[in-house]
């Protein structure tokens, strides 16, 4: 029997590739923001199954979402960027999947704070 985690990423992977279809995103920029949020997963602690596939399925779709505009963004600000589109492409979406998973639990945060009245539960904590 395979482990909680390996099923866990497989049903990561298949939600985004499915959900990505149906919105119209690019695959390759999905994946890639999967392996960012894959790689911050490796670095946390412990987390309940559910909160790492939302936590890996946001990072995928803010770097479908958000990676395309970033990408069009940097060469104007970077004029050698303009000489690599796909690096900067994939770049993109790679660091929006790695801080998709910080932006979210930061803005959860000061949801809570503001309108909430207090700190977040334990979960959004971590």
């Amino acid at each position: 029997m395979s482990e909680p985690t390996t099923g866990a990423y497989a049903v990561a992977v298949g939600t985004v590739t499915i959900t990505g279809s149906f919105l119209g995103l690019q695959y390759d920029l999905l994946l890639v923001g999967l392996a960012g949020g894959l790689v911050v997963q490796s670095l946390m602690r412990q987390v309940s199954v559910v909160r790492m596939l939302v936590s890996i399925i946001t990072s995928a779709l803010a770097a479908g979402y958000i990676g395309p505009v970033l990408a069009a963004a940097i060469p104007e600000y970077v004029a050698w960027a303009a000489k690599i589109p796909d690096q900067i492409r994939w770049c993109s979406a790679f660091v929006c999947g790695i801080g998709a998973q910080t932006v979210v639990q930061l803005a959860l945060r000061q949801l809570c704070t503001r309108f909430g009245g207090g700190e977040p539960g334990p979960e959004a904590s971590q």
